[in-house]
């Protein structure tokens, strides 16, 4: 979640929401709604809520997200990962995901995509990486 400051009582926050591959996408996003309108009410502040779908029934996409969140946390506990999916192809499978990195970390980003892609070149799978990296701004 981020809260951008544009001046009194010009207050916006964005934020990203993970909601199931399978659910409604009507009822998610008649919830996602009554969130915002909440958050407008209660904060007093406009909010805008990206819906992120995750694929949450599918073994073996749960199987690689929890390898892949496994291998960034020994790279760096702080380092955290939204939006995982899998797109499968004939020659080749993309795990597609965004990661976010504190402003401590010393590591590059390239440093951390080369660790990540390092060991799953390992696991001898057709497997490419397509990582989007954002900064935490949320942290003190």
């Amino acid at each position: 979640m981020l809260v951008h400051d544009y001046g009194p009582g010009r207050q916006m926050v964005s934020l990203h929401c993970e909601v199931s591959a399978s659910g409604d996408i009507f009822a998610l996003h008649d919830t996602i709604d009554n969130i915002e309108r909440e958050l407008r009410s209660k904060l007093h502040c406009d909010a805008v809520i990206h819906m992120d779908p995750i694929q949450d029934q599918d073994t073996e996409t749960i199987s690689i997200h929890n390898e892949v969140l496994s291998l960034i946390r020994n790279i760096d506990p702080e380092i955290t990962m939204h939006d995982f999916r899998m797109v499968k192809g004939p020659t080749h499978t993309n795990l597609i995901f965004d990661i976010v990195v504190p402003f401590e970390c010393k590591l590059s980003f390239d440093d951390i995509r080369k660790q990540i892609n390092d060991h799953l070149n390992q696991q001898k799978k057709k497997w490419y990486t397509v990582i989007t990296f954002d900064r935490d701004y949320t942290a003190e």
